[in-house]
């Protein structure tokens, strides 16, 4: 376990190395994109999702002048909660992934090939020309559990893509009145932004 805490932390302090390569630029770019992308104000709530309450909140429609609109509206509104969507699929999926004794086999036999690579790896080993040392075998096992897990978790990823947009798509073409919704939310800024140079106005007058 402690010859594993050890990898792990070189394996942390590589990351940290190479975040600190980023310049303070991007880092802050990157921040205030993720801020603006996940706020939380445009999860909409359970009931506007689903529209309940709401008059013609579901219709069918093949016409493209209005299906097309419509499915750009409803992802421009609900993108948020597509992603959530698609988060609660994934955990799902990877908790039954889990469950599974087969992966259970698997994560152990890897767990175990981890312990033995460290401990023949204490001190540097000599195959002829070749020196194997302990960094150079902890960066070939990081490459072979990436491929193990790819395929242990790759129905996980394909599960939730599928069933993710399969599902967002469905809602975005029948769920009706995003349009509107979207109106009134960026009309509410221009309307504070309007009555502000009136207030200013009526203060100079003062």
């Amino acid at each position: 376990i402690m010859e594993m805490a050890k990898a792990a932390d070189q394996a942390n302090k590589a990351a940290a190395a190479v975040s600190g390569a980023i310049p303070e630029g991007a880092k802050t770019y990157i921040r205030q994109a993720k801020e603006k992308i996940f706020d939380s104000d445009k999860l909409r709530p359970v009931s506007v999702f689903f529209g309940m309450g709401e008059q013609g909140a579901w219709s069918i429609s093949l016409n493209p002048v209005v299906l097309c609109p419509r499915i750009k509206n409803n992802i421009l509104f609900f993108y948020l909660n597509y992603i959530l969507l698609a988060a609660l699929i994934f955990f799902i999926s990877m908790l039954a992934t889990f469950l599974n004794p087969k992966t259970i086999i698997l994560f152990i036999g890897l767990a175990a090939v981890w312990f033995v690579v460290l401990k023949a790896t204490a001190e540097d080993k000599k195959f002829g020309p070749i020196t194997i040392t302990r960094k150079n075998a902890t960066f070939l096992m990081i490459i072979l559990s990436g491929v193990a897990a790819f395929f242990i978790m790759k129905d996980v990823f394909f599960i939730t893509l599928g069933s993710g947009s399969g599902i967002s798509l469905i809602h975005a073409i029948f769920r009706d009145g995003a349009k509107e919704r979207i109106e009134e939310t960026t009309s509410e800024p221009q309307q504070l932004e309007d009555t502000e140079p009136q207030q200013d106005l009526e203060h100079d007058f003062a």
